[in-house]
């Protein structure tokens, strides 16, 4: 299955619009399904991201939207933990994290609120934060680059490809054994 993975995009209140390349990406590939890790602000970026696929979305610290507070995906047989991590304190932290997607009774965790991508496997458990889509800045960040994330999952493999000002930064790789590894 393949997944686009975007979030902070805070408009307006923080930036106008998503980055042409960002439409880009959105308009140009098929998706099996969009997690977007909260802070929307408004409902249009989630109405134009529902017009190209099926669309996860929860509510984050800046949003006073009605969407959830976190969202469980059923995919290839692993469990992916969609939420913004507000409740992590400090932010990211990666202990919190993988209590989060323990509780949850997922291998997979999907956060935002950091407005700083990242991908990493973790005592059998693989995280993903896209970033910023829009480079707005965050709580803790000041000028963060415009990113998101597409991975690429399989019973027993995953790629994370992070795109970063419209260009690929990064391509992770990972394995399923039980648990998820760097490969």
């Amino acid at each position: 299955m393949r997944f686009l993975i975007l979030g902070d995009t805070h408009i307006p209140d923080r930036a106008q619009e998503l980055p042409q390349w960002v439409k880009k990406i959105i308009e140009g590939q098929k998706y099996d399904a969009i997690l977007f890790t909260g802070d929307a602000t408004e409902y249009s970026v989630l109405h134009y991201l529902e017009r190209h696929g099926k669309t996860y979305a929860v509510r984050g610290n800046m949003d006073f939207l009605e969407l959830p507070r976190f969202q469980i995906i059923d995919a290839e047989g692993h469990r992916i933990f969609l939420f913004h991590s507000t409740e992590v304190r400090p932010r990211g932290d990666p202990d919190q994290l993988e209590a989060y997607g323990r509780t949850a009774g997922a291998d997979i965790v999907v956060f935002g609120h950091t407005h700083k991508r990242d991908t990493y496997a973790r005592n059998g458990m693989l995280f993903t934060n896209p970033g910023t889509a829009t480079g707005a800045w965050g709580g803790v960040t000041r000028g963060e680059p415009e990113s998101l994330a597409i991975l690429e999952l399989q019973k027993d493999r995953a790629t994370v490809l992070m795109m970063r000002d419209g260009k690929p930064e990064y391509l992770a790789h990972y394995k399923y054994d039980g648990g998820w590894q760097d490969v």
